[in-house]
């Protein structure tokens, strides 16, 4: 089998490393598999993948079965092969693979303002528990992503004229040209803040970083660290276990998104707060809230 890792060095700067390391991941799922089974990876032939996709159904979800299927498509065409993924073998595999799972993709849990507020008043009373505190608030503003919030440096948030944060969110997933765009904090989250760079004394570098008991650590956190913080946080708030299990890294974004729909915010002032250029993305997350659009009629 061909070295298909050089290939995907090609599209360092073009990708964002968490994507690379997605398809670098997924692939080699693939591979070992094939491996196992003495079958060529790379390139694949399409009835290889339609027989990986009969397995993997049956374990996986399959939003994750999608995306191993962007990896092997992604490695095959930089690679300079022809897709296997677009051969209708492939194509009639996914489809079976659906049917054979009805119902809906199980959705995060979302964080709104009263769950958020629980959370905060679970963190402890030390420096770990002032850095969880901004995690929960800045990550509710902000809608960011897992990895866009622990990305978040000091140097990313400039005084507004109202005395609240102006917060630069650098390089989303769907933002290739790395623009970034520009959320805002509230006056409470923006005190708090102003209290853990006080408590710190951090001038620049990551916001969000690992505490050693009373030492920070100069790193930045891990994007998983968001998601067992919020489990951890919710558990210790009192929460069910099952909502503490489907509570995830990207509870904060779908909360905010559906608190916003229920402040009485429409879809397109939503959809710049947190960045999103599909409106199908944001409809599944606010579908869940508790909003009756005929009361009172």
């Amino acid at each position: 089998m061909a070295d298909w890792r050089p290939s995907l060095r090609r599209l360092e700067g073009a990708y964002a490393e968490a994507t690379i390391s997605s398809y670098r991941c997924d692939f080699e799922k693939f591979a070992a598999w094939c491996r196992r089974r003495r079958l060529r990876a790379l390139p694949a032939k399409p009835e290889t993948v339609a027989a990986y996709i009969e397995v993997s159904s049956e374990e996986v979800k399959p939003t994750t079965l999608k995306r191993r299927l962007s990896a092997i498509a992604k490695v095959h065409r930089i690679a300079g092969h022809v897709s296997p993924t677009d051969d209708e073998a492939v194509a009639l595999a996914i489809r079976r693979a659906k049917r054979s799972k009805p119902g809906r993709p199980q959705q995060a849990l979302g964080v709104t303002a009263e769950r958020r507020d629980r959370l905060m008043s679970a963190c402890s009373d030390d420096l770990a528990g002032l850095r969880d505190k901004v995690l929960v608030a800045v990550g509710f503003d902000t809608l960011c992503r897992r990895a866009e919030l622990v990305a978040l440096r000091v140097e990313d948030f400039t005084r507004a004229a109202d005395g609240t944060y102006n917060v630069l969110v650098r390089r989303a997933k769907n933002d290739q040209a790395g623009l970034g765009r520009i959320a805002r904090l509230s006056h409470a989250t923006s005190r708090l803040v102003d209290q853990w760079l006080a408590t710190t004394a951090i001038q620049r570098g990551p916001l969000l970083r690992p505490v050693y008991r009373t030492i920070l650590a100069s790193r930045y956190l891990h994007p998983s660290f968001v998601g067992a913080t919020l489990k951890r946080l919710s558990r210790a708030a009192g929460y069910p276990a099952e909502e503490s299990c489907r509570t995830s890294g990207h509870s904060l974004r779908v909360g905010a998104a559906q608190e916003l729909t229920v402040m009485g915010h429409g879809l397109l002032p939503i959809m710049s707060a947190g960045g999103w250029k599909s409106t199908a993305v944001v409809a599944r997350y606010i579908e869940n809230v508790e909003m009756n659009v005929w009361a009172g009629k």
